[in-house]
């Protein structure tokens, strides 16, 4: 026995990462903040939330098998998530082109489809499924967004960040009481 769930840990990253960029993509406290800051700040999260969390839980359900008989699903949707939150930290720190990133969201997208799918197939619909089905949403609306889009689908992707973070809570509780 593990002496902490590494899953719970997981979603704990994702909850925090997902809810501050959904807060900074939707505009709320942020007002009045320095851009650059609310940048970096936005990139150190990614990186240790978002990436280092998931890349841990990650090597977790491959190495311990703590998902049962979905470790490797699982252990492959925290990793491709927690290496996609590492690249946006970069990114948000480092700076490159939008557009490959609006490239790269489209193969995140093909990618986490693909997860839904199977989280469904499996009967993982609620909270798993439906949180992968916003997801894909959020990578939707990202392409459009990075492209150089209109405003809208900025906001578009900061509710579905939040609508995501409420939906992972579902998932964060009960695997803090394993």
């Amino acid at each position: 026995m593990l002496p902490v769930n590494p899953e719970a840990i997981g979603l704990f990253g994702l909850f925090a990462t997902v809810i501050c960029f959904g807060l900074e993509q939707v505009g709320i406290g942020v007002k009045g903040g320095e851009p650059e800051k609310i940048t970096r700040s936005l990139g150190f999260i990614a990186i240790f939330f978002g990436g280092v969390t998931q890349v841990f839980t990650s090597v977790c359900m491959y190495l311990f098998q703590v998902g049962g008989d979905h470790s490797v699903y699982l252990g492959t949707v925290f990793g491709f998530f927690g290496l996609f939150w590492l690249l946006v930290g970069t990114f948000f720190l480092k700076g490159g082109d939008k557009k490959m990133m609006a490239h790269f969201f489209l193969c995140g997208l093909i990618l986490c489809l693909g997860f839904t799918v199977r989280a469904f197939q499996d009967g993982l619909i609620w909270p798993l499924g439906i949180d992968l089905a916003v997801i894909d949403v959020l990578l939707l609306t990202l392409i459009p967004a990075w492209y150089g889009g209109k405003p809208f689908w900025g906001k578009l992707a900061g509710v579905c960040n939040l609508a995501i973070g409420i939906i992972s809570l579902f998932l964060l509780f009960p695997a803090l009481f394993l």
